[in-house]
């Protein structure tokens, strides 16, 4: 038996760096939407513009290399019915970040909204001010979302902590 301080550690605490991606992916996805949320009126940022929405993109890279990786480890040759089907494909190395999970990314989106009100300060000279185009309900469905994919993540590093403690009173 491997000890998960020598040789198997990796793969024993795979479990916990997966989650701890995913933990930290909705954490980024909340703290956005809570932005967005606290600034949907904001018409004037420290450059003088309104403000940005943003928006947290999660991507898990190479999905289809952790895949074959997958069915190669457990000698499952994956075959195809002409060799040039599956070019260029490399096989992702076990333990990578790419194997741990979607990578987020916080990118802002060029989107405003116009209402005609000439007596706001921050109107324009045809009387509109610019204001984020923030869907306060659309943000509030993404935290409820990010937040139980989060309680998801915890309850996936629970699981796992509970089989390992189980596995070492055999």
């Amino acid at each position: 038996m491997l000890s998960p301080l020598r040789g198997g550690g990796s793969r024993t605490f795979s479990p916990f760096r997966t989650a701890a991606r995913g933990l930290e992916a909705q954490r980024v996805a909340l703290g956005v939407a809570t932005e967005n949320i606290a600034n949907a009126t904001t018409t004037r940022t420290a450059d003088g513009t309104p403000y940005q929405p943003k928006r947290a993109l999660q991507e898990a890279p190479g999905a289809l290399r952790r895949f074959e990786a997958s069915l190669r480890r457990a000698q499952l040759p994956l075959r195809t019915s002409d060799p040039r089907h599956l070019g260029g494909v490399q096989i992702a190395r076990p333990g990578t970040s790419a194997e741990l999970g979607p990578t987020t990314e916080v990118v802002g989106e060029d989107r405003e909204r116009l209402e005609y009100d000439p007596t706001h300060p921050d109107a324009d000279g045809d009387g509109y001010v610019h204001y984020p185009d923030v869907n306060v309900v659309d943000e509030m469905a993404r935290m409820i979302s990010a937040n139980r994919i989060y309680e998801a993540n915890l309850t996936s590093v629970k699981a796992a902590k509970e089989m390992i403690k189980r596995s070492l009173e055999i």
